[in-house]
């Protein structure tokens, strides 16, 4: 995604690669300002005081219901994204993480947030495809942890 690097708004967050019988769970999300839908994977902002795995745990939590545990070392990337007509230039904190529990908390998260659901993994790839570099991250996340259950 092209932008304007100089209006670009900071921003540091931390995603969660989180796979259960050959399914990402993944959420579902509608732009405020387009209405566009897209899927995407559970994170957001690190808070204040916060580290970058323990803000991808909670924000897993919040947004899924699932509670996450096993955090892989992270990579970051950078890249930009565009959401309720804003663009973010976004340092973003990667992990696998494993689940806990199939036992979900109730969500009561932001009203953009429409759902979260197991996908097949094979289907991923064509709901990130809106964004290259996502769907990146989350092909490499997800091929090594298919790699290190053999």
């Amino acid at each position: 995604m092209q932008a304007n690097a100089s209006k670009a708004i900071p921003r540091t967050r931390s995603s969660i690669v989180c796979l259960h019988d050959q399914r990402l769970l993944m959420i579902e999300l509608e732009d405020p300002s387009t209405k566009k839908r897209m899927w995407s994977l559970p994170g957001g902002k690190i808070e204040e005081l916060e580290t970058p795995g323990q803000a991808a745990i909670r924000e897993t939590l919040e947004e899924t219901g699932y509670a996450v545990t096993g955090l892989s070392n992270s990579r970051v990337s950078h890249y930009q994204f565009r959401w309720d007509s804003h663009i973010f230039d976004c340092q973003c904190h990667w992990f696998r993480a494993e689940l806990i529990s199939m036992d979900a908390s109730p969500v009561d998260d932001a009203d953009y947030l429409l759902r979260c659901a197991w996908i097949p993994m094979h289907r991923a790839a064509a709901l990130l495809r809106y964004h290259p570099h996502i769907a990146g991250q989350t092909q490499e996340l997800m091929s090594t942890a298919a790699l290190s259950r053999l």
